[in-house]
């Protein structure tokens, strides 16, 4: 079995494995499953996009809808980059939003970004040189969760941007009680 076919396969079974679980189990390098992870994502943006424009065609009337919950910026990219919009938003539970969260930082942020205690008291060092103030890897954890709720002040049904903000809160209440 080459490679590749490795790599698809473990990604088939394990969808929320992050780069390097694949690439440790496949034995190959995190580059190389990264590749392979981008390319599968690539060739269904691809196809999708290709449904799409076959139906568009296919019917004699066409319906424009905004979409809802997207931010100016992202509406203007759509628009300039002809690029799929997004994804009808489905309905938004707080325990939905808490288990999108949690699936985020327990499985992919963990496989990607390593151990969050580290990873935010790596960012504390380059933001306290870069501000002179010393921080914190709670206080990245704050400043996260706060540049969250900025946005969310520019665009409170921008679902990610609530769930993002549940995940920096949760990291930083585990780091500031370990």
């Amino acid at each position: 079995m080459n490679k590749r076919r490795k790599v698809l396969e473990i990604m088939a079974k394990h969808p929320s494995w992050g780069v390097r679980l694949v690439a440790e189990e496949a034995k190959c390098s995190p580059s190389y499953a990264h590749l392979v992870r981008q390319q599968v994502k690539k060739a269904e943006y691809h196809a999708a996009k290709a449904d799409i424009a076959a139906e568009s065609t296919a019917t004699a009337t066409s319906v424009s809808v905004q979409p809802t919950g997207v931010s100016a910026e992202v509406k203007r990219s759509y628009v300039e980059t002809n690029d799929l919009p997004p994804a009808p938003v489905e309905v938004v539970t707080r325990s939905k939003i808490l288990s999108t969260a949690k699936s985020y930082i327990t499985r992919d942020r963990q496989a990607d970004h390593g151990d969050a205690e580290d990873n935010f008291s790596r960012i504390a060092g380059y933001w306290s040189l870069h501000t002179g103030v010393t921080l914190t890897a709670t206080d990245v954890a704050v400043m996260m969760a706060l540049l969250k709720v900025a946005r969310i002040k520019q665009n409170p049904q921008h679902v990610d941007n609530w769930v993002d903000g549940a995940g920096y809160f949760a990291c930083g209440g585990e780091i500031a009680n370990q």
